[in-house]
């Protein structure tokens, strides 16, 4: 049975999910989708949309900046070798590695 999106994004803590802004075609709207933690490393963050076409979205640390790059990870590569840094950085301690609960979420809510 599916889990409520409103009430697990409820419970959320704020470091775990984002909002992104997402472009039409025509270039003349957007549209807001939320977006859950999924795996972190000391330099990097991945996220995934909870819109019905999930994409990944990848925040990397600039290196010597406060700023962050934001990319739409199109090569699932990139998205493999994140999620194996995270899980090679350790189990999620707060800090780094992958969030196995926003994971079974996003597998219970296809």
């Amino acid at each position: 049975m599916p889990l409520d999106t409103a009430s697990f994004l409820l419970h959320t803590p704020e470091s775990e999910k984002t909002t992104i802004h997402i472009r039409s075609a025509d270039g003349l709207s957007t549209t807001p989708c939320e977006a859950l933690l999924i795996a972190q490393t000391k330099r990097q963050k991945l996220y995934i949309t909870l819109e019905k076409k999930r994409r990944y979205l990848g925040y990397t640390q600039v290196p010597n900046s406060e700023e962050e790059e934001i990319d739409f990870l199109r090569d699932y590569e990139e998205v493999e070798a994140l999620l194996e840094d995270a899980g090679l950085d350790g189990v999620y301690d707060g800090e780094q590695g992958i969030l196995y609960h926003n994971l079974l979420f996003l597998l219970m809510n296809p």
